[in-house]
């Protein structure tokens, strides 16, 4: 009980109110013993997830790892990029499954495993293939994407990247941008080596230099689509909206279910004005898996419409963008503009 009043008392200190499912379950724990002897035990073994190929190699792509009930329920996310390990707090004596995706892999759900009442840590393993490829080696639509060149890039160069993106993870710009260099000495072809090397200029202000990396990282693996992603967005921010809503159909072409690329679409169709489209591709964003974090396309889907007086429709986005980023920066700003709309809807 005494753990459940702490737990309640943090809640409110960091947002104030409890979302209503929350406020469901606290009442359930502080009134039935069962149920407050079982959360008393909860989360008493570390449990490490790594994810890697058949040949334990890592991928260096965005990762997401569940861990699912035997009923088949998610209770617990992480993401990660590369060899880095998923890592959870789950409850020993438990039975689990895990299920893991992300772009260029297939998504993969394991058999069931037990931990044992007396672990305090326990780890597994998930092997993992490459997305499923057409006789011309491309991507089949609708599948994520990960080029056949990136996985193909030797252990040396793939560890010198892993370093990168840990040292770039780190803040460590410099000693990033070292291991990626040493990467693209190892093989030539690593387009996500180039790809980071343009975010690192674009983090310097240098624009043309991180222009002319994304389009190296294209001419090193015309597969890798983050590039002509990266691309994009600068010509997005230069206003050039023909050239990135161009390049940004190149991408959704080979790939629909890229959420960044429509998130993005959507954003240029926004400030073209188009939107009719603008909305309709919101509305794609929002049905592709991870698509929470691009949650300010709703947004600017709710100012058009309330522009356009459709306050029923521009509720509806505003309360998607709270749902999905509740602790953005503009989150009170959102729920100022929903409580006005709301106030002047017929009951």
């Amino acid at each position: 009980m005494v753990a459940v009043k702490i737990a309640v008392r943090q809640l409110l200190k960091r947002g104030g109110m409890i979302p209503r499912s929350l406020a469901s379950g606290l009442v359930l724990l502080l009134f039935s013993p069962i149920l407050m002897a079982q959360a008393e035990s909860a989360g008493n073994c570390d449990l490490t997830v790594r994810v890697r190929t058949e040949d334990e190699r890592s991928i260096e792509t965005q990762i997401q790892v569940e861990v699912l009930s035997p009923q088949g329920v998610a209770i617990a996310t992480v993401h990660i990029v590369g060899a880095e390990n998923a890592q959870f707090r789950v409850n020993n004596g438990r039975t689990y499954r895990l299920r893991v995706s992300g772009n260029g892999i297939e998504t993969i759900t394991t058999a069931y495993f037990g931990i044992n009442a007396l672990e305090q840590v326990h780890s597994e393993t998930v092997h993992v293939k490459p997305a499923s490829l057409n006789q011309e080696g491309e991507s089949l639509p609708g599948s994520p994407t990960i080029s056949v060149l990136e996985l193909s890039a030797p252990r040396k160069a793939s560890g010198e990247l892993n370093k990168g993106l840990d040292a770039y993870s780190k803040g460590d710009i410099d000693k990033a941008a070292a291991h990626f260099e040493k990467a693209i000495a190892d093989y030539p072809r690593y387009a996500r080596a180039y790809d980071m090397l343009g975010a690192i200029a674009i983090k310097g202000s240098d624009r043309n230099k991180a222009r002319e990396l994304f389009s190296k990282a294209i001419q090193a693996d015309d597969a890798f689509l983050p590039a002509y992603v990266d691309l994009a967005r600068m010509d997005l921010q230069d206003q050039n909206y023909a050239a990135s809503e161009s390049m940004l159909a190149r991408v959704i072409a080979v790939n629909p279910a890229m959420p960044d690329a429509v998130a993005l679409l959507a954003t240029t169709e926004f400030a073209n004005k188009e939107y009719a489209k603008a909305l309709a591709d919101v509305q794609r964003t929002h049905a592709l898996p991870k698509h929470e974090q691009f949650a300010e396309v709703h947004l600017m889907a709710g100012k058009v419409l309330r522009m356009q007086n459709r306050p029923q429709d521009a509720i509806v986005q505003f309360q998607m963008f709270l749902i999905e980023k509740p602790d953005s920066p503009q989150a009170e700003s959102v729920r100022q503009a929903l409580a006005s709309l709301l106030a002047v809807q017929p009951h």
